[in-house]
This record gives C-alpha cells, sequence and structure tokens, in this order.
C-alpha cells in the first residue's frame, strides 16, 4: 500500500510536536523519546504528568484526549494514535 506523502510529513509534524510537549512536561530531553520507547523507562509517569500530556496535547493540536486514555498509552506512538483519533474542540 503507498504512503501519501502529505499524510507522513503531517504525522511527522506530529510527532515531533507531540514529543516535545511529552518531554517538556516530563522534564526530559526530547532525544530520549523515541517513537517505541515505553514512557514509564525514561520517566515517572503519575497521574498530575498525564493531566499535563492532555492538556498540552489539547492546547497544541487543538483536540480533546481524556487523561484517562493517556494512562492506557506506553509510548508515544500510543499518544500520537489517541490524538489522531481525538475529536477536534
Amino acid at each position: 500500500m503507498p504512503t501519501h506523502p502529505g499524510r507522513e510529513k503531517r504525522r511527522l509534524s506530529t510527532l515531533e510536536r507531540a514529543r516535545n510537549l511529552v518531554a517538556e512536561v516530563l522534564g526530559i530531553p526530547p532525544e530520549r523519546i523515541e517513537p517505541d520507547t515505553v514512557l514509564n523507562d525514561v520517566a515517572q509517569l503519575d497521574s498530575l504528568s498525564l493531566v499535563e500530556i492532555a492538556s498540552a496535547l489539547d492546547e497544541e493540536f487543538d483536540v480533546r484526549v481524556p487523561s484517562d486514555d493517556l494512562g492506557s498509552a506506553r509510548s508515544l506512538n500510543d499518544i500520537l494514535v489517541l490524538v489522531e483519533r481525538a475529536p477536534a474542540r
């Protein structure tokens, strides 16, 4: 199945933006977070950090990502799926 250059570019842009947001909230360099990195392996995620990540994603992407849904996200890829499926605000 061929990939669409526009969709891939948008996903990369979304990936970088999400990576930077998550890294900022967790207080770690973005380079430590790869798309398949298990986030609990690089930082301690607690309920406050999940709420902060959800809020940052909501603001950056203009979508509603419930912090409860983020609790099941193990990696940046999982977060990207939530962002892509989230309803616009």
